[in-house]
């Protein structure tokens, strides 16, 4: 029924299409080879209103099987069900109407599908046989057969070995390998395109031939000696292929390939010699060849140890086993990347006092006229200790280490040991680096002192380490060193707390400011934070309290970022306390002020008016007068002849009196007096004469 709507539907497409080209009448319909059993729709569309009715091959349809369906005024179907083969003829459409009968024909071909029964789709054959393959089929209308090999018709021109007989089976002369394959019968109805194809599948069997190259093969017996013998062999099916061997042949050193035609002997000894025999069989029949390996035998060494680890100062031997035809001589030489140095010529070897440079390959060399035989030995000892190298800090906070060579104690480095620590640490921080002339230590903190190392370690053992080198790490990103506080030029006057600060390094990007943070010690106190400028010499601190502990922290900033932090830690002291003066002491300082007033004064009156205690003491001390001060000024020009002394005028020839001070001894000392009132006249002196004590 689905087909039928399928059907139908098509036709009614068909059907608009038809009414666009303006057809009078036409049947619509699907492909006209229908195959048994099948249904198909015919449809009959006119160009105006009228009467339908069917016929076949102009009898009237069997209304019994088939259905006539008059769709609308101008068109009308008829289904044929269940077709069977007398359904296939002509149908003709009748139109009727006022204007007349018009008719139209469609033919319907019916066909059974051509089918291949029990045709056998596999053959098998042996190679030059002259072989036939048969392909039966059956349908209706009557059936053509052809023959297709890789897409194309075998024609029978008797041009080749292929010709196909009366009964369409397929014959091959003499048929070969090449003959084999896939070939495919067709079966095709008679007059029209409907057919149906079968593939059969032809194999060509053969039996095994077997060919080995060479007959006999002569070869040196030696560690490094590998023989192959190859079978060379041909069959279908595919012949399975076994080896007959010599009797004493060591098969642990036989290998075959994945067919098993080519056999390899590694390491070929005296008893390898014999005949090798390769067999090939398949189910039409079997084939050999026969090959002989004839064997001289070069020296065989064997050492009782590949290798030995030994550690510095002891001592370790090898011993070189060695065997063959004629019994070779033995040697042991030290391998070396430029030469070979003879050691001894024993097959013992002894090494005494092992240091890192006798680590290495030892050959112990086997010699007859067949031929050298060679085998290393390996001594392991610890590594060198680095000697030459150089370490610069690197970017990133990291620090680069460039080595020169290392002695590898016989193996090869497999890592450097690489160790840091500060200067104030105990213990090694550590890591373990690929070998490489430039070793990295990363993860350190920046501007950080820090002491390197490193050893270089082998297979067994890791060797002294290096001297240990100082090194001060850079910045991660060009971010300034950590800034320089010297705590011994520390200053604390009272509260203030002042230090200078210095800046090693700017990694080339000026200081923009420092950051200073501080606070006590004391619990819950929080940190104070100020900024000064990047060209400051000194942190000055302010308004701390007394008796108390502070941390501080500086940072150096600059465009790349800010530096590691500064710390530093000080503490503020209790000021000292100033004793309380008593009685006693104001009146001690009352009595000092008065005491520097009195001599105040009396200076006063001793260098103006030459008087006073000050004047007395000098005239009894040094014996003479004291010279006026520059405050007495002489008037030459004067009319009157007077001299002003400090600020006083003495009329001219008047002067001070002079007195013999008391108990003087013929007026010998003098002493000016302090009377306010000028003296007329000098004194005269007693009577001794003594012409001194006149003025």
């Amino acid at each position: 029924m689905t087909a039928s709507m399928m059907m139908l539907r098509v036709c009614g497409l068909l059907l608009i299409c038809s009414s666009l080209i303006d057809a009078k009448l036409d049947i619509i319909s699907g492909d006209p080879d229908i195959q048994v059993g099948q249904e198909t729709l015919l449809l009959c569309k006119a160009d105006s209103e009228g009467d339908f009715s069917w016929l076949k091959d102009d009898e009237e349809i069997d209304e019994d099987r088939h259905v006539v369906e008059k769709i609308d005024e101008s068109s009308s179907k008829l289904i044929l069900k269940n077709v069977e083969l007398t359904d296939a003829g002509n149908y003709t459409c009748v139109f009727e109407n006022d204007q007349g009968q018009r008719k139209i024909t469609y033919q319907i071909y019916v066909y059974q599908t051509p089918d291949f029964g029990d045709t056998s789709v596999y053959h098998e054959f042996l190679v030059n046989q002259t072989v036939e393959i048969p392909c039966e089929v059956s349908g209706q209308p009557a059936v053509e057969i052809l023959w297709f090999r890789n897409d194309s018709i075998i024609k029978d021109d008797g041009r080749g070995n292929l010709r196909i007989l009366s009964d369409k089976s397929l014959q091959i002369s003499g048929i070969q390998q090449e003959d084999s394959g896939t070939y495919t019968c067709v079966g095709r109805i008679k007059g029209r395109p409907t057919e149906r194809e079968l593939q059969i599948s032809v194999d060509v069997n053969e039996p095994p031939t077997v060919l080995i190259d060479q007959d006999t093969k002569r070869v040196l017996a030696g560690p490094d000696t590998t023989v192959s013998i190859t079978c060379r062999v041909k069959g279908v099916p595919r012949p399975n292929i076994s080896w007959t061997l010599p009797s004493t042949s060591d098969e642990s050193r036989h290998k075959y390939s994945s067919d098993m035609s080519e056999l390899t002997i590694s390491a070929v000894t005296r008893r390898d010699f014999g005949k090798y025999v390769c067999k090939a069989t398949n189910k039409i029949g079997e084939d050999s060849d026969t090959f002989t390996l004839d064997v001289s035998e070069r020296p065989t060494v064997v050492l009782d140890q590949p290798k030995l680890a030994v550690i510095p100062g002891e001592t370790g031997s090898v011993i070189c086993n060695a065997t063959g035809h004629p019994t070779p001589t033995v040697q042991w030489v030290r391998k070396s990347t430029k030469e070979k140095m003879m050691i001894v010529e024993d097959s013992k070897l002894i090494l005494k006092n092992v240091m890192p440079s006798d680590g290495g390959l030892y050959s112990c060399i086997a010699n007859n006229t067949a031929g050298t035989t060679t085998e290393d030995f390996q001594l392991i000892t610890w590594p060198g200790t680095p000697a030459k190298f150089s370490v610069a800090s690197g970017p990133s906070s990291s620090v680069l280490i460039r080595r020169a060579p290392v002695q590898d104690g016989g193996s090869s480095i497999t890592q450097f040991i690489l160790q840091w620590k500060k200067p104030s640490e105990d213990t090694w921080s550590q890591s373990a680096v690929k070998p490489s002339n430039l070793l990295e230590i990363t993860g350190l903190e920046p501007y950080t002192e820090y002491l390197i190392r490193f050893a270089a370690k082998n297979s067994h053992f890791q060797g002294n380490f290096s001297t240990e080198h100082k090194i001060f790490t850079k910045s991660h990103h060009g971010e300034p060193d950590s800034p320089i506080m010297s705590l011994s030029e520390k200053k604390l006057e009272k509260n203030s707390f002042s230090i200078p600060i210095k800046q090693l390094k700017n990694e080339g990007s000026p200081i923009l400011h420092y950051i200073v943070r501080y606070k006590g010690n004391k619990e819950n106190e929080e940190w104070i934070e100020k900024e000064i400028p990047g060209n400051s010499s000194e942190i000055q601190l302010n308004n701390l309290q007394y008796d108390a502990d502070y941390q501080m922290e500086v940072n150096a900033v600059n465009q790349n970022g800010s530096s590691s932090t500064a710390k530093m830690n000080f503490t503020v002291p209790q000021p000292v306390s100033q004793p309380a003066l008593g009685k006693g002491g104001v009146v001690g300082i009352v009595m000092l002020i008065f005491l520097v007033l009195m001599l105040s004064v009396d200076a006063f009156c001793c260098y103006t008016k030459r008087c006073g205690l000050l004047n007395f003491l000098a005239h009894k001390i040094f014996g003479y007068k004291i010279s006026v001060s520059k405050g007495l000024d002489e008037e030459a020009n004067n009319s009157t002849g007077d001299v002003k002394l400090g600020g006083l005028t003495l009329p001219r020839g008047s002067i001070p009196k002079l007195q013999s001070p008391s108990g003087a001894v013929n007026g010998a000392h003098s002493e000016v007096t302090c009377d306010k009132a000028p003296l007329t006249k000098f004194e005269k002196k007693p009577e001794s004469g003594d012409a001194a004590a006149e003025a």
